[in-house]
């Protein structure tokens, strides 16, 4: 056993991100990691930075678990980021720390503490309109900076690896490839009764018509719009009963756009819209589904498509990036520029039961290779080494 450590985690960075309604995959990260870090390295304090006004990460506090509730950090996010490299800076050096885990991206730069990085995006260099003028070349400015500072890095996929050293010439070798788990609570969503409430939810959103699913909010890179279009074209060129279920936020890509996308398409009463549903409910759609396509220009993981394997939903997505090295054989892979691949794939999964029975079988034994315990396990190594550097 390791010697016991002092390890600051960092929730101020990701905002409201980590909040119970909040867009992404910041909640299950943060709440995962850390109820598995306090299993596995119960000889550690660890210490979470989090903001006076955001919900609890975690229900019950371990023993070893101390929350630092930090009453000045703003909501909105413009002040939000100078207070990371101030206010938060300030209350890292008041806690005596051996190591600080920088959870989004971004590190506190004045911090003599040192610090591992996760990158959770990197659209904002693939896709900049995704992020705005100003947010974007913030983001550009502090990467590398951020990247320089940590001793070192995390990132979730060998394609995403790829990219960060490329577009921010970091060394590769500082670079660790740590993939995202799959909570035990999809599991066991996956595993209810044939007659449980979950397995009834889509059906009640879409008013028991058959249904296509797509859960992601609303950014540009999501490529909601091309999904829609081929969605209208397998529905011209087959008797398809199903609907188009979008669960997720609104965020750069309004609703109402997405609506005049699905008039144009004539599919807009087939089109069901959600607002943001949260995870237990969103992880039900999948038990519902005859399909779940995921066709995303960009990711640096992909939460969508290992929760839909599990929950046995076939899955059709992007054939290159991240998703593809996410889904190997076990998903209908598209190209996500082309409506016409989109709509093919779609058919394919639809129409042969043969190949939508396989994708189910083969789902399910790929997202049992994605567990928390393990990304844990390599995350608490990092910290212990980057604490003895």
């Amino acid at each position: 056993m390791s010697r016991s450590l002092r390890i600051g985690i960092d929730n101020i960075s990701p905002g409201e991100a980590t909040s119970r309604q909040g867009p992404g995959g910041m909640r299950v990260y943060l709440q995962s990691l850390l109820t598995e870090f306090v299993i596995q390295g119960p000889q550690h304090q660890f210490i979470l930075f989090t903001p006076a006004w955001a919900d609890p990460v975690l229900e019950t506090i371990p023993s070893n678990v101390e929350i630092v509730r930090l009453p000045g950090v703003p909501v909105s996010r413009p002040p939000r980021v100078l207070y990371q490299q101030t206010g938060l800076a300030a209350a890292i050096a008041s806690q005596r720390l051996d190591v600080f885990f920088a959870t989004a991206t971004v590190a506190p730069l004045l911090t003599k503490t040192p610090v591992v990085l996760a990158v959770q995006f990197l659209q904002f260099y693939e896709m900049p309109e995704a992020y705005g003028r100003l947010r974007g070349a913030y983001l550009r400015y502090m990467l590398p900076l951020s990247l320089k500072k940590a001793v070192s890095v995390i990132i979730f996929t060998e394609h995403s690896k790829r990219d960060l050293v490329h577009w921010t010439g970091v060394p590769a070798e500082k670079v660790s490839i740590v993939p995202h788990g799959l909570s035990w609570d999809i599991w066991r969503l996956a595993e209810v009764p044939q007659d449980a409430p979950e397995r009834r939810v889509g059906a009640e959103l879409t008013a028991g018509r058959p249904y296509i699913l797509y859960v992601s909010s609303t950014y540009g890179y999501k490529n909601h719009a091309r999904l829609i279009r081929a969605f209208g074209l397998l529905k011209r060129r087959t008797n398809l009963r199903h609907v188009l279920l979008l669960v997720g936020s609104e965020i750069s890509v309004s609703f109402d756009e997405l609506r005049m996308v699905a008039k144009q398409a004539g599919v807009l009463e087939d089109v069901v819209f959600t607002d943001r549903l949260d995870h237990h409910l969103a992880a039900a759609t999948y038990l519902g589904a005859d399909l779940a396509v995921i066709p995303s220009l960009y990711e640096t993981f992909g939460y969508p498509a290992l929760e839909a394997m599990a929950c046995g939903c076939p899955v059709v997505t992007s054939n290159s990036g991240s998703m593809a090295e996410l889904a190997g054989d076990a998903a209908v892979l598209v190209d996500p520029l082309d409506e016409d691949s989109i709509a093919d794939g779609m058919e394919r999964v639809l129409h042969d039961r043969s190949l939508h029975q396989s994708l189910i079988v083969r789902g399910r034994q790929r997202a049992k290779d994605y567990t928390w315990k393990r990304s844990a396990a390599r995350t608490l190594e990092i910290l212990e080494e980057a604490a003895r550097a």
